[in-house]
């Protein structure tokens, strides 16, 4: 190491000590002013923290300013209300204390817990002890504390570092992060250092353990009848590791522990032995020690009022807890001072290591809460893409010996539902009903034989059974809040029909299912948790979770099978994949100005991103001044991405099986272009548009008569019904001759090609693959790709000629047709040529919603595989999307980014070179951007009522939106 280096990195240590002698300094300052201006009565009560609510009560404040002017008291744990209102009162109540009072809370699964009306709920530390990251668990404590800092609080009493070994305790149980001494341990440092790291105080309670018992102290004085060479081996094991990793206060349950501390009734929250002697000296602990609450039931019937409390601090605790009754704690603490029971010095103590943590909260500092905006930022988006991860991450599957699950290849499965404790349109079928197609059954707990007997009917006709248990009991002596009428139905339909079992609840609640073939515990019963689960049966994120406790044999501590995600599009907030959804609200603007500039009548847009629809929006209506409103699930006359999303699917998957080569000259496919201008074309030519094609022939036009200066229909060539020779449906009363078609594609294989080589945009080509699927295949090009595409993907809403198929009401009208057809044409293919060839042209004809394109792109990106189906070799996708070796821009029937910035752009500036895609002529696009993981779908009927609307075009509404997508992402 040369000199100078050397030398600045003794400048910048000798800076940093510097810096924190200085901090250590400042500290010490402030705590010896507040402390030399303190009385003996404000020193006393700095140890006591007293309950504190934010809900309606127009007596809560005074009486608590009340209680801070005539006691001077350090705190308050504040609990139910509402956030904005504490934030409020917080301010109110440290605008009136002479010392800066601590704000805490009990806080375990975050806010939520104390607000589960306003705020989003965490999940519970049972849930947390299925996962196996632990960074995952270190970022939810990030996003507590932020939480708190938000309203003011200061100190969060948790984590819980009790090891639940005992299934039957009444009080722990789904608050312990589970039965095993490392994953409790591990996990509790986790969320420590999450909200340490993050400026709160975090709590590892109840010292010494409070696991292993069968009493709520919350009502009785639970006994732990335990030596103390098991109490060091377990009990005291995750403590011990917390204190070596700095946590800053630690709080005392009421359980008696007779091993350390004989005396009758003598909780270890009152022992000198356990506080003092045990966890002080023996532990070496130099944290704030405080008491759980001293208001239950486990200590107030042994003590009289006060009693317990002095008694708590003289066994060591540093702040004592929601007092039974304050004024008498604090008559009997100055009485023991007065008899020399309590030193001065004692008292002097615990008040520095009090201020002292003050200190260390910024409480030194004079920081008025802002009570803007509260609500919105505790419910941010942030947070609730952190919770889906968590969710995703501890969902267990606990037995599978179907191996079914994830489903793959389920899409003419019959299947059912069933929710117990849980009414119909639940978010759980609600999502199920994404995937597949199910029929839905709800009842309540008490099954009338009614419904049982019509319900195991009905299991009987379906393969597959998902039964969903709901509003369940944390109380073992409860039952978990499981019926027997509902285990023996669902022991009766497993006999019936494959059961797949969903406990959104206790895994405790295992123990009863035993004989369950398929068995996924959701731990809790929110919207998310149903959402998630729904989603992960289809295999849209993978199942690690393992068993934090035992249930029984078969259900044992760590239990859980590893199943892999299957690329299959979900759905989350923004956030998850780490896009900012604020910047996405700016597409809403854009939307709606493109619809106020009558550029299209409506539209949806819908964004994926890392296999997670996080933007799937309708904007406007199907037509101008209608009362229908658009639907995000609409159907859209795709026009030119047909070519992509049909067609160019045909050929790959022919080119898969060998029975394609692109390199092939057309003519081996088709035979007809023997001896024409187009015999030496290539596949790939003629995909990417460089065979000197034309770019389309106005066939109809040839089909219409001049009369009295107008064009119509000619008699020779259509009628108003239908007939053996008539039998082309061109729309509604309109039928084409059958043997127009030989004439179309006469003048196809006749059109004369263009002299200039290179790239020109051409519908011909594709007139030429559709041919050429069908002459390979046998089929007509809509059936092949239905067939080997569409149903196996799944696909609800992409088809040719949907009017027979799917409501009128959900497709939106293509234009107002004065000029060939003179109607509305809604339902049928708007391209004319796509028409005269009966709804199926290879450049288009096909209709579809934003979520089936989405669905198609996505199996693209995850490189030709899609729940759990491979459709194309990678090597093929990558062919087929790679840049034509020809082409600045095209590759085999997708478009790509246009690399000759003299042609002018594409699509995005922002979008990879890689992205590919198409856009429709009737105001669509769909692009998929495989270095983001990125689709990007846009539908609208821009030529409702006439194509002569080149607005969409005009101010590029299609590019706009995408390049919001990719400020979003942050791409630069």
């Amino acid at each position: 190491m040369n000199s100078k280096k050397y030398l600045s990195i003794l400048i910048l240590i000798i800076g940093t000590l510097v810096v924190k002698a200085q901090s250590q300094l400042d500290q010490q300052s402030w705590i010896d002013s507040v402390f030399a201006s303190m009385t003996t009565e404000q020193k006393i009560g700095q140890i006591f923290m007293v309950r504190a609510f934010s809900k309606p009560d127009p007596y809560e404040a005074s009486r608590i300013v009340s209680i801070i002017d005539s006691f001077h008291v350090g705190g308050m744990c504040f609990f139910q209300g509402n956030p904005t209102r504490q934030a409020e009162l917080t301010n109110l109540y440290q605008s009136v204390s002479k010392v800066p009072l601590f704000i805490g809370i009990d806080g375990e699964w975050g806010l939520g817990m104390r607000f589960p009306e306003s705020v989003m709920k965490f999940p519970k530390q049972l849930t947390l002890g299925a996962i196996a990251d632990d960074s995952l668990i270190y970022k939810m404590g990030r996003q507590i504390a932020q939480q708190c800092k938000r309203i003011g609080v200061h100190f969060n009493f948790a984590p819980v570092v009790d090891i639940n070994i005992n299934a039957e305790n009444p009080v722990i149980n789904e608050r312990s992060f589970g039965e095993d001494k490392f994953y409790v341990t591990s996990k509790a440092i986790a969320y420590m250092k999450g909200l340490q790291d993050n400026g709160v105080i975090a709590t590892a309670k109840h010292f010494p353990g409070h696991g292993d018992t069968n009493a709520d102290s919350h009502f009785e004085l639970p006994v732990l009848n335990h030596t103390i060479k098991r109490l060091q081996d377990v009990e005291l094991f995750p403590f011990k590791a917390l204190i070596n990793e700095g946590v800053a206060s630690i709080m005392i349950g009421h359980l008696h522990i007779p091993q350390l501390d004989d005396r009758p009734n003598r909780s270890a929250s009152l022992s000198y032995s356990i506080v003092t002697e045990l966890l002080r000296q023996q532990m070496g602990y130099e944290g704030l020690i405080i008491t759980d609450a001293m208001e239950m039931k486990g200590i107030t019937k042994h003590f009289l009022y006060g009693q317990a409390e002095v008694e708590a601090f003289l066994a060591g605790c540093d702040i004592i807890l929601m007092p039974d009754n304050l004024p008498a704690a604090i008559s009997m603490f100055k009485a023991y001072l007065a008899e020399g029971k309590i030193l001065p010095s004692r008292l002097d103590e615990s008040v520095k290591r009090i201020l002292a943590a003050k200190y260390k909260a910024n409480l030194h500092k004079a920081n008025r809460i802002y009570t803007g905006a509260i609500l919105p930022a505790l419910n941010s988006n942030e947070n609730v893409a952190l919770k889906s991860l968590l969710v995703e991450s501890a969902l267990t599957l606990a037995t599978d010996e179907y191996n079914v699950l994830p489903f793959e290849g389920y899409h003419t499965t019959k299947m059912m539902t069933l929710a117990i404790g849980l009414p119909l349109n639940n978010t759980f079928h609600k999502r199920l009903d994404d995937y597949h197609t199910f029929t839905h059954f709800a009842i309540k707990k008490e099954i009338p034989a009614t419904d049982r007997q019509k319900i195991v009917m009905e299991a009987a006709n379906h393969e597959y059974t998902i039964i969903s248990i709901h509003d369940m009991s944390r109380s073992p002596e409860k039952g978990y809040g499981i019926t027997k009428e509902s285990i023996g139905l669902i022991k009766e339909l497993a006999t019936k029909t494959k059961v797949i079992l969903v406990i959104f609840g206790n895994p405790y609640a295992l123990k009863y299912f035993d004989q369950i073939p398929c068995v996924v515990v959701a731990y809790e019963d929110d919207d998310l948790f149903h959402d998630i689960t729904a989603q992960s049966l289809f295999g849209v994120s993978a199942f690690n979770g393992r068993l934090p406790v035992t249930a029984s044999t078969k259900y044992a501590l760590a239990a859980g099978l590893s199943k892999n995600k299957l690329g299959t599009l979900g759905y989350s907030v923004a956030e998850r994949v780490g896009v900012q959804s604020k910047v996405l609200d700016k597409i809403d603007n854009l939307a709606t100005e493109l619809i106020s500039k009558k550029a299209a009548p409506g539209c949806v847009v819908l964004i994926a991103k890392d296999n997670r629809i996080i933007y799937n929006k309708a904007f406007g209506n199907q037509k101008y001044n209608d009362k229908l409103p658009l639907l995000a699930d609409d159907v859209f006359d795709v026009a030119s991405l047909t070519k992509i999303l049909a067609t160019t699917m045909g050929v790959m998957k022919l080119y898969d099986s060998g029975q394609i080569d692109v390199n092939d000259a057309l003519v081996k496919y088709i035979p007809q272009l023997k001896n024409t201008n187009k015999a030496d074309i290539t596949i790939a030519d003629a995909m990417s548009h460089h065979a000197r094609l034309i770019p389309f022939i106005p066939f109809y036009t040839e089909t219409m008569v001049k009369q009295k200066n107008k064009s119509i229909l000619s008699s020779k060539y259509y009628r108003t019904s239908a007939s053996k020779d008539f039998n082309i449906q061109i729309s509604d009363k309109m039928f084409l001759k059958s043997s127009y078609i030989d004439t179309i594609w006469k003048k196809i294989y006749q059109s004369p090609l263009r002299d200039k080589e290179g790239y020109k945009y051409s519908d011909l080509g594709f007139y030429f693959m559709k041919k050429a699927i069908e002459n390979t295949t046998k089929s007509s090009l809509d059936k092949y790709v239905d067939k080997q595409i569409y149903q196996p993907l799944g696909l609800r809403n992409t088809t040719f000629n949907p009017i027979d198929k799917i409501p009128i009401t959900k497709i939106a009208p293509t234009e107002k047709d004065d000029y060939w057809r003179g109607q509305l044409v809604h339902g049928t293919v708007h391209d004319m040529g796509a028409a005269m060839l009966g709804g199926v042209g290879g450049h288009a004809g096909l209709f579809s919603s934003a979520k089936d394109i989405a669905t198609i792109m996505q199996m693209l990106l995850n490189n030709g595989t899609y729940g759990g189906h491979r459709f194309f070799e990678e090597s093929t996708v990558d062919l087929f999307t790679t840049r034509y070796y020809k082409s600045t821009r095209r590759g085999l029937g997708f478009d790509l980014q246009e690399l000759d910035n003299a042609t002018g752009t594409n699509m995005a500036k922002l979008a990879s070179s890689k992205t590919f895609g198409h856009t429709g002529f009737t105001g669509t696009c769909a692009y998929a951007d495989p270095q983001y993981n990125l689709v990007y779908i846009f539908l609208s009927n821009r030529t409702f009522p006439t194509m002569e609307n080149n607005l969409l075009n005009k101010n590029d509404y299609r590019t706009k939106i995408q390049n919001i997508i990719y400020e979003a992402i942050g791409t630069q």
